[in-house]
């Protein structure tokens, strides 16, 4: 005897639907493995800064502190990488964490990055959503606060 499998289903449930307010001067793209993917309009030839949100899935118990550790070493063995901060603070209505750190680049220099993650519960299985913000160095000095504040934008709507 056979069965059939379907995503979404209660078994496999869908990602869940976040959201991101941006101002008038981004757009969304297409980026491999994200489940959306906005940048702010520059003139060719320039770095886009951006924002993409990816989900992971685990299985059930899979938990923030474990999320957080895996970020945190995936961080801190980056070559030449510099933490600038860490925090625990809301993501997506909920408890996250965040954190920011800057490394070099061989094609665009110094490269300023932002994480921030969130666990959500989806029945038999638990999504890991990760927030990045990315810019070159000297954008960062005047785009920053626009990039974080499009991560804190991050909603999941409700129908």
């Amino acid at each position: 005897m056979t069965s059939t499998l379907v995503f979404p289903s209660d078994s496999a449930p869908a990602y869940p639907s976040i959201s991101l307010e941006l101002p008038d001067d981004w757009a969304s793209f297409g980026a491999a493995g994200a489940v959306l993917a906005a940048g702010r309009a520059v003139p060719s030839g320039e770095f886009r800064p951006n924002v993409i949100v990816a989900v992971s899935r685990f299985g059930a118990g899979y938990t923030l502190e474990q999320a957080t550790a895996e970020v945190t070493a995936q961080v801190t063995s980056i070559e030449g990488g510099v933490e600038l901060g860490r925090d625990t603070l809301p993501v997506l209505g909920g408890e996250g964490f965040r954190i920011e750190f800057s490394y070099t680049d061989a094609r665009v220099g110094t490269l300023m990055q932002g994480v921030r993650i969130a666990i959500i519960e989806n029945g038999p299985v638990t999504d890991l959503v990760q927030i990045t913000a990315t810019a070159t160095g000297e954008q960062a000095t005047t785009l920053w606060g626009e990039l974080r504040a499009i991560q804190s934008s991050a909603a999941l709507p409700h129908p």
